[in-house]
Order: C-alpha cells, then sequence, then structure tokens
C-alpha cells in the first residue's frame, strides 16, 4: 500500500497520511502505534530498495545495450563514430534504455576494442611476414624487396599482407637487420676491447710483480752479499794479522774455513780478493801508524841530539836509528823496506823542526844582546 500510494523514502508521517487514510489496508490495522512503526521502518528502507533497483535497472540496461553494440559489430569498425551508429540503431528500445554519457562511454570502449583488435591482428600478419623473411638465407642487410619478392609469392604470409605495405615492412626489417648488425659489431669490439683491457691489466699486474719479485730478490741479495761481506771480514781478521801476506798464498788458507765463509756463493771472486786487499792494506796502515808512533815516543829531540864518536845521531843514520827502536814490538810488524823511508821522513821533518828552533833562539839571543844596560851611561849627543 505505502508502495502503490507513493510514499517516498524520508518522508514524514503527517505528510503522508492523507493518501493512506482512507485506504481499507491502512485500517485493516487496529492499532496506531503498530501503523506508525510500520510506516517508519519502510521510510527508513525504502531508500536501499530505490538505489538497489535503481542499479539493478541500470545494469540491465547496460547488459542490454552491450547485447546491441554485439549484434551491430558488423556495422562498427575502428572509424566508425556515434552519431553514424546512433542513426542506424537510435531507434532500438535497448538504445534508449541508457542516457547519452553511458552510451557514448560504453560505444567509445567498443571502438577501442575494435582498434585493438585489428591492431593486434596486423602485429600478427607483420610478424608473420617478417618470420618468412627471416627464414630466408638469401636475404642480408643489402637486399632489394625487387629482387626477392618473387621468392615469396606463394607464401600465405606473403598473401596476408596488404599490397601497398609489403615493401615497407620488409625495409624496416632490413633496418631491423643493420641494426642488428651494428650491434654485433659494438658487441664484438666491445669484447676485444675488453679483452685487450684485460690483457694488459694482467700484462700490467705481471710487470708489477715481476718488479716486486726482482726489488725482493734485489733487497735479499743486498742483505745476503752484506752478511757474506760481514762474516768474510771476520774471518780475515782471525786468520790474516800480516800485512804482507799475499792474495795467491792466502786465497788457499781462507777456503779451508770450516764455515765456509771464503767459498760463500754470494760472495763473487773479485770481492773476496778486494776485501782481502783491503785488509791487508789497512794491516799496513795501522803498522805505518803504530811505526811513526814509535818514532815519536824514542826518537825525541833529547835523543836526536845526542851524537857518537863516529858523528852519528838517530836522525842521520838508519842504523844509529835501528838500535833505539829494534827492541819494540812496533817495529817488527812493518815491512823492512818501509822502515828506512818512513824513518828519513820523520828525521826530515824532526831536523827542520830542530833548525827552526835553533833559529828562533838566536834570534832572541841576539835581540836581547843589542838592549842597552840599566846601568850604561847614556850617550851624548
Amino acid at each position: 500500500m505505502l508502495k502503490e500510494r507513493g510514499v517516498a523514502p524520508f518522508s514524514k508521517w503527517e505528510k503522508e497520511l492523507p493518501k493512506i487514510v482512507f485506504d481499507p489496508r491502512f485500517k485493516a490495522i487496529p492499532s496506531h502505534s503498530t501503523r506508525r512503526a510500520i510506516f517508519d521502518h519502510y521510510v527508513r528502507t525504502r531508500a536501499e530498495e530505490e538505489r538497489k533497483e535503481k542499479r539493478a535497472a541500470l545494469k540491465a540496461a547496460v547488459e542490454a545495450y552491450k547485447e546491441l553494440l554485439e549484434e551491430a559489430s558488423e556495422d562498427i569498425n575502428q572509424k566508425t563514430d556515434y552519431q553514424e551508429f546512433k542513426r542506424k540503431w537510435g531507434a532500438d528500445t535497448r538504445f534508449e534504455a541508457l542516457d547519452r554519457k553511458e552510451r557514448e562511454i560504453l560505444f567509445s570502449e567498443k571502438v577501442k576494442a575494435v582498434q585493438e583488435k585489428v591492431q593486434s591482428m596486423r602485429k600478427a600478419v607483420i610478424a608473420n611476414f617478417k618470420s618468412m623473411l627471416r627464414e630466408s638465407k638469401d636475404i642480408t642487410s643489402t637486399s632489394r624487396w625487387a629482387k626477392v619478392k618473387e621468392n615469396f609469392r606463394s607464401d600465405p604470409r606473403y598473401k596476408a599482407m596488404k599490397h601497398e605495405e609489403r615493401e615497407t615492412i620488409f625495409n624496416e626489417y632490413i633496418v631491423e637487420l643493420k641494426s642488428a648488425e651494428q650491434e654485433a659489431e659494438q658487441a664484438a669490439k666491445a669484447k676485444v676491447d675488453e679483452q685487450a683491457k684485460l690483457k694488459e691489466r694482467e700484462r700490467e699486474t705481471r710487470k708489477r710483480k715481476e718488479r716486486e719479485e726482482q726489488e725482493m730478490e734485489r733487497v735479499k741479495m743486498k742483505i745476503r752479499r752484506k752478511e757474506a761481506v760481514s762474516s768474510y771480514q771476520a774471518l780475515l781478521v782471525e786468520m790474516i794479522k800480516d800485512p804482507k801476506a799475499s792474495w795467491t798464498e792466502s786465497k788457499p788458507k781462507l777456503e779451508k774455513d770450516p764455515q765456509g765463509r771464503a767459498r760463500n756463493p754470494d760472495l763473487g771472486q773479485g770481492d773476496a780478493e778486494k776485501l782481502f786487499r783491503d785488509h791487508v792494506k789497512d794491516l799496513y796502515e795501522r803498522c805505518v801508524r803504530d811505526f811513526r808512533a814509535l818514532l815519536s815516543e824514542v826518537i825525541t829531540p833529547e835523543v836526536a841530539a845526542r851524537t857518537t864518536a863516529e858523528g852519528k845521531t838517530a836522525i842521520n843514520s838508519w842504523s844509529e836509528a835501528k838500535g833505539h827502536l829494534r827492541s819494540d814490538l812496533r817495529y817488527n810488524k812493518l815491512p823492512s823496506k818501509d822502515k828506512e823511508s818512513i824513518w828519513r821522513r820523520y828525521a826530515d821533518d824532526l831536523t827542520r823542526k830542530l833548525r827552526q828552533s835553533d833559529t828562533k833562539e838566536k834570534d832572541k839571543s841576539d835581540t836581547d844582546g843589542k838592549q842597552p844596560r840599566s846601568s850604561d851611561p847614556p850617550r851624548r849627543r
């Protein structure tokens, strides 16, 4: 009754009461409170029911319109516009069941689907056509369509492609071939470059490692040689004490060293002889220094002033000097041929010093003799 009388959702009892008060169904409910409760429940729930009814009606209208679009598929292609479709199908009740906005949206979706289908089919035809070209071993990046098209006339994939598009797609395929060749060349070049760089890095690493190993070996050799020289010098100190020792005679003795210090492979033959001669030279120079010290200690100016009956002194006679020196061990260490020459140089130096001293004493005495005595009378002018 409430629905038939057009009672609106959320309406007021007082407003709708005149519409329903005379209906027998209204009076069939004796209780006023029950009538009011039924009315309140109806106006509250009627809005949702209407929304459901509208949604159901809209859904049914949309489905019916989609069925109409399917039936009209033969008349709809990717270029068909809405007005053209309306002129042919606008009288259909399914067309009028929807408002214009909904009709245009669904129509656009249908046209878009047709376009996508056409594009998909065209892509498939192009893919098949390129697959046909790819299967041919005679086509290269320099091929021309006019020279190769006769090879494909019987192929269904050739026939499926539109006549005006065949050469265009062929040229696209040639561009792809050239691009693939360029990419392959670039990849090959990049690979060669990478291999060259890798080899260069390996070469640099190898050279650096070799340099490091050489440097390490050089340091080790230097250390070993230093140790060999040090141990050999210790051997020389132990065994060679005579400054007159010769290399020829000493070498066999040195090589008999139980520790093998003279046969050390890190010590070359030339090094061994040089170190020997340096050692002997040091011994000789030490003996010379000791002998000179002996001369200074023994042949003093007082000793040099002593003269024998024959007129000999320690600075004008080597035989006289030997008598003063022979008892000291430092005398015997120096070779005989060098003793006299060193003594002569020392004697000459001492003689010169004594003469200089005498000259100074004489000059002093002369100066003292020329000065007037304090007791002498002054000269007259």
